[in-house]
């Protein structure tokens, strides 16, 4: 009997123990799993592709148009990322964009015009973050780099762009939200085609701002 009770008050004595090694064990586990985020979002950009938008123009110019414009000049783009929380302060993240620039041209009569300029972009951005009010929150600068990968009808084009991005981070218990706006700095002329009566190679432009957000998981 005097054994007995000397395993059950050791065992009473290590469960405490065992119980915070536990809880220790699955704070820690939560944190490496909270350092590495996965993220869906997408955005609406502006811009104005003017070489784009002069081919659109001499193409259609036997249109006549009743209302709006041959003009391309809003894009819809969806993301996806990989990001790793260094700290409470910075953030890195791997993305892979699409953009679509699409222009409709409904001809009475005749046969409608489809037209539309594409962006795939991977990048690198980092998130530098100032906490607001109690901390939970943020507000955060982000610079990054893209390779984008431009096609518009028969002319293709690739260039290093450069993005500045701004916005504000909130996070809740099971996800995080960021709401953003950014500019993009991304152009680069097609090299196979070459005009020779200006000296001219025809420009693919997807420079210009997006307002949008990302979802964090």
């Amino acid at each position: 009997m005097k054994k007995l009770t000397i395993i059950f008050i050791i065992i009473m004595c290590t469960v405490p123990t065992l119980t915070t090694l536990a809880q220790q064990n699955v704070i820690t586990e939560n944190r490496k799993e909270k350092n590495l985020y996965f993220g869906i979002g997408f955005s609406f950009g502006f811009f104005y592709p003017g070489d784009v938008n002069d081919y659109i123009g001499a193409d259609t110019k036997d249109i006549s148009l009743t209302y709006g414009t041959f003009d391309i000049f809003l894009n819809i783009v969806g993301r996806a990322s990989l990001t790793y929380r260094i700290n409470k302060t910075i953030d890195l993240s791997l993305i892979g964009e699409y953009a679509w620039a699409p222009k409709f041209i409904s001809v009475t009569g005749g046969e409608d015009r489809y037209f539309h300029f594409d962006r795939v972009s991977p990048g690198f951005i980092a998130k530098f973050h100032i906490p607001i009010g109690s901390g939970k929150h943020s507000i955060f600068l982000a610079p990054g780099l893209l390779y984008s990968f431009m096609k518009f009808e028969e002319f293709k084009a690739n260039a290093i762009g450069a993005r500045l991005e701004a916005g504000l981070s909130f996070n809740f218990r099971k996800f995080n939200l960021q709401p953003f706006i950014c500019y993009d700095y991304v152009k680069a002329k097609d090299e196979t085609y070459y005009n020779n009566m200006n000296n001219y190679k025809f420009e693919l432009n997807y420079s210009g701002a997006q307002i949008g957000v990302d979802f964090n998981f």
